[in-house]
């Protein structure tokens, strides 16, 4: 199997993977299970017994800061059919009428959330995810949006997002997003090949993609993002080469390319696809490398973890601003700190906790039609958690770690004496040429912004003390 960038795959950039250092070997050997800190704790952290009591005082204290800005969540569930390689929380239903009932209790939850914010109202980002979204109508997509604006009103500059599936997104709905605000899209690809289509029973063609594209830009979306995955079943180096020109040909203005997670312990439905041939370590790490060549060939810059961005977007602007920000959403260039979780499964980070709805529709709508908030787990963060959790974002979102600037942030004095064990564990990421590190700073390479993930695991005080092989049941794989 050809090496990325080796003359057996012309298509690739053998200039890139040599400019970024990046070799398969490396690329191998540091594939393993490990978190995405799109929150630290981490999810497995977290209680069971934190409930609506514990989730009306988070929101208590987050009404005390009233002039600050939010983000919001909104989980919408609903899936006209079930893609194998799935790992959100779904439910699948043939008709949009399922969505009233759903929208009523989200309609409580609002009233109830809002009231609990008092005078706290301000939006800086919103983002609609799933499920499939647009499984909503457009008279329920207008009620939904008219609920939110009803209660919150957005800052300006705000973001407005949304996931799309051009399988079933229609123009009508593409126009409706527009009208109501939505100013970024983001669609699922992952890949265009026919037989792995077929096999993660996704059927979604090139020219509806392509369409879709072209009909949001028209109609002044600046904003448009495309998921790839990489490690599917019978995925080949020239056929995800294909896929990777036609989506360069389309041009979003970012991308995140996600390695498959295979978790069938948690999705039994992914049980069916070891019928076919998924890709070992040594395949994903070379689908991973050929995106790596051809995209940042392709002008895309590598933001961090999977994510690639052109340098005209926003995320690569606030990237270099240093004013990019990680939440349960990923990457965000808005600066709001708390975020409020809204629908089954969704999860807010707010006055200092994590707090997660039920994870059914089931119980979710009676909590809600009840009256009562549907929490049924989270975590309330200690002083250490805040600093780790500084510490990490500081590393994901700034591409340092300097330690005068945490002990003015967090007001907590002599960090190189507290980081001392951490600070001697990076030492092999310098010695690689991932991190440049001093006494009281370290910065990441270029090279480096690949592996965030195995270096912000350094200060994971959890996991540091967890022992390795219960990791593998509880983190996707980094590579």
């Amino acid at each position: 199997m050809p090496t990325p960038g080796s003359e057996s795959d012309p298509g690739a950039s053998p200039d890139t993977l040599a400019a970024l250092a990046i070799d398969e070997p490396t690329l191998l050997r540091l594939s393993g299970p490990g978190p995405r800190y799109t929150s630290y704790p981490t999810a497995p952290e977290w209680r069971d017994d934190f409930r609506e009591a514990d989730a009306m005082a988070a929101y208590a204290r987050a009404a005390a800061t009233p002039d600050e800005a939010l983000c919001l969540y909104v989980h919408l569930p609903f899936c006209e059919r079930l893609c194998l390689y799935c790992g959100c929380t779904v439910e699948i239903h043939g008709h949009q009428s399922r969505a009233d009932k759903y929208l009523d209790a989200v309609e409580r939850e609002i009233a109830l959330v809002a009231a609990a914010l008092g005078t706290r109202r301000g939006l800086l980002q919103m983002h609609w995810g799933g499920g499939t979204p647009t499984f909503l109508s457009e008279a329920q997509l207008s009620r939904l949006h008219g609920m939110i604006t009803a209660a919150f009103h957005f800052l300006p500059g705000a973001e407005q997002s949304i996931e799309v599936d051009p399988h079933i997104t229609t123009h009508g709905q593409a126009d409706l997003l527009v009208r109501l605000g939505f100013n970024r899209v983001s669609m699922g690809v992952q890949d265009f090949d026919s037989v792995v289509q077929q096999i993660v029973k996704r059927d979604q063609t090139y020219d509806e993609t392509a369409s879709l594209i072209a009909r949001f830009r028209q109609a002044g979306i600046e904003g448009i993002n495309v998921d790839l995955m990489y490690g599917l079943p019978e995925q080949k180096l020239d056929t995800y080469g294909r896929t990777l020109d036609r989506i360069v040909e389309l041009s979003p203005d970012r991308l995140a390319v996600f390695g498959y997670a295979h978790v069938p312990w948690m999705k039994p439905a992914q049980k069916v696809l070891e019928r076919s041939n998924i890709p070992e370590a040594v395949e994903r790490a070379r689908l991973f490398g050929l995106a790596l060549g051809r995209l940042t060939a392709a002008g895309y810059e590598v933001i961090g973890l999977d994510h690639f961005a052109r340098p005209t977007d926003s995320m690569f602007k606030a990237l270099s601003a240093g004013t990019l920000h990680r939440n349960f959403m990923g990457y965000a260039t808005q600066p709001a700190q708390d975020m409020v979780g809204l629908g089954m499964s969704a999860i807010g980070d707010i006055g200092g906790a994590f707090l997660q709805n039920a994870r059914s529709t089931k119980e979710y709508e009676p909590a809600l039609m009840g009256g009562h908030l549907a929490t049924v787990r989270g975590m309330l963060r200690s002083p250490e958690d805040d600093l780790r959790r500084a510490t990490i974002l500081s590393l994901m979102c700034r591409m340092r770690v300097d330690l005068d600037e945490l002990e003015a942030q967090t007001g907590v004095p002599e960090l190189a004496t507290h980081f001392q064990d951490e600070w001697a564990e990076m030492q092999p990421f310098a010695d690689e040429g991932f991190c440049t590190l001093a006494p009281r700073r370290l910065d990441i390479t270029p090279r480096g912004r690949l592996f965030l993930r195995h270096m912000a695991m350094v200060f994971d005080a959890y996991l540091r003390s967890r022992r390795a092989e219960e990791s593998g049941k509880r983190f996707s794989q980094t590579i």
